[in-house]
């Protein structure tokens, strides 16, 4: 269960900003860099490859304005470390093209990100008809579960025993309560 909302939470918001945002996008270029030199003199043709899964972290984790960042320095450095004449930037029909396609692959990951934000973040969350949110509990593997209609990611309450005994006590608050008050909640 856990495994789709691990990855929705970062999804519905950017998990990085600031300072540590502007470190991941130069680790966005830096590392697939590096990963790329590692293996300069066995490989030839990828030199965009090793970018676009961290133009996708990036976009994840940091948000699309970083994302896009990162695929433009990316596509300048490919560029110049990867494509012959090196050290030259577009010095050819190849070139241009190369960084056109790897500019439209980035494009499209990041637009799918954002795309995928946006449709999480305007999900309306459904309420019944009584005013109440419809929250569902469930049990699984020994655990007990909670989600409410509409949400689609379930949150781990707590072993079985403890959340029954928590559910109990909180009943009999509720009680005392309504009966402290004559017979109305506080």
């Amino acid at each position: 269960m856990m495994n789709v909302c691990a990855l929705k939470r970062p999804l519905e918001q950017p998990s990085v900003a600031g300072v540590a945002a502007l470190l991941c996008t130069f680790a966005a270029v830096a590392l697939p860099t590096i990963i790329r030199c590692l293996v300069d003199n066995h490989v030839t043709g990828i030199a965009f490859s090793p970018y676009l899964p961290f133009v996708l972290l990036t976009a994840v984790f940091v948000g699309w304005k970083h994302a896009a960042l990162a695929a433009l320095i990316s596509a300048a450095v490919a560029d110049l470390l990867f494509i012959d004449p090196r050290f030259e930037p577009l010095a050819g029909p190849t070139d241009a093209f190369g960084i056109l396609i790897f500019l439209l692959c980035a494009t499209l990951i990041i637009t799918l990100v954002q795309a995928t934000r946006l449709a999480l973040q305007g999900r309306p969350t459904t309420k019944r008809g009584d005013g109440q949110t419809g929250i569902i509990f469930s049990l699984e593997s020994g655990q007990a579960w909670a989600s409410w209609a509409g949400s689609g990611c379930p949150v781990r309450l707590g072993p079985e025993s403890e959340v029954a005994e928590m559910m109990h006590d909180f009943l009999a608050q509720l009680e005392l309560g309504k009966r402290l008050n004559g017979g109305r909640l506080p």
